[in-house]
């Protein structure tokens, strides 16, 4: 038994729910009638390893519950319902780091999450183990012997729709050479903006997309309680004075849009359920969400 901030986890696990993904070579063989014929000879031998990988992975996972007669149920992705993830005990996300972002958006709850790597060509920097590691991890799990990490994420209200991101929410326009206009209003500054997208960043999202960036402050641990927001390629004549920042408890970063048709806000980098219109004259507020994920680690 865990306590945290008042939390209590007793790992009696009865009830797990599996989310993974659509390995490349499922995606072709859904697409292509043969991809042979149109995928290159070495990239379709790559693939082919990577599913098997994958598969094999589900196995060790699915074998260990069934050793403790443990009831499991595997979804896919794109996950049908929020419903399918409450009431859970754990919920294990088996993929890469697309797998955990896209399971974390229906984790609004404390169910803690554990994040396996599946196969080794994935990047995998939001998985906190690798599935030939898994039966080790489990076994300490269920005798008590793990941590709970709380991991912030980003809450954005715009409209009459809210939503949270574990890795970051980008402000910019729906073709990637556009160039975003908007104002940034922050504590008692504000100040109108033309980049190619404003960034906000959770410690998480820090090691990816944010930490490319020149403007960014650098990598920081997901568990801190702030967020990190910085500009990418602005318009360097116009001196911009609000070109980064951090995002502190009780703090809210307002990003006002300028735009008139091609403004977007992305959540997590998704490009299709996550990606809203920002129209002109549209506010999104954006701070620390109160639903942290909770992350579960092995001692």
């Amino acid at each position: 038994m865990i306590t945290l901030k008042n939390m209590v986890y007793n790992m009696n696990i009865k009830n797990v729910l599996i989310t993974t993904k659509q390995t490349a070579l499922e995606y072709y063989r859904q697409n292509y009638d043969v991809p042979e014929e149109v995928i290159p000879a070495d990239l379709l031998v790559s693939k082919k390893r990577e599913h098997s990988e994958h598969y094999n992975s589900i196995k060790i996972i699915k074998d260990a519950l069934e050793k403790h007669n443990i009831s499991y149920h595997v979804v896919y992705m794109p996950y049908a319902a929020h419903e399918e993830f409450i009431g859970r005990d754990l919920v294990i996300a088996v993929g890469g780091d697309g797998t955990v972002l896209n399971t974390a958006r229906y984790i609004r709850d404390n169910t803690p999450l554990l994040t396996v790597k599946s196969e080794g060509d994935s990047v995998g920097a939001l998985c906190t183990i690798k599935a030939k590691d898994f039966v080790e991890t489990f076994e300490k799990i269920l005798s008590g012997n793990f941590r709970i990490e709380l991991w912030n994420r980003a809450e954005g209200k715009f409209g009459n729709k809210t939503d949270i991101a574990l890795n970051e929410i980008a402000i910019g326009t729906k073709h990637f050479n556009g160039m975003a206009t908007y104002e940034v209003k922050f504590g008692d500054k504000k100040e109108i903006q033309r980049s190619s997208k404003i960034i906000v960043s959770t410690g998480a999202g820090s090691t990816g997309w944010y930490n490319n960036i020149h403007n960014s402050n650098g990598v920081f641990h997901p568990s801190i309680s702030e967020l990190r927001f910085t500009v990418s390629e602005s318009i360097k004549s116009h001196n911009y004075k609000m070109l980064h920042g951090h995002v502190m408890p009780g703090d809210v970063l307002e990003i006002v849009s300028l735009m008139d048709t091609e403004g977007t806000i992305s959540f997590d980098g998704d490009k299709n359920k996550r990606m809203y219109n920002f129209p002109i004259g549209q506010k999104i507020c954006i701070k620390i969400s109160d639903k942290p994920l909770h992350m579960i680690f092995t001692k």
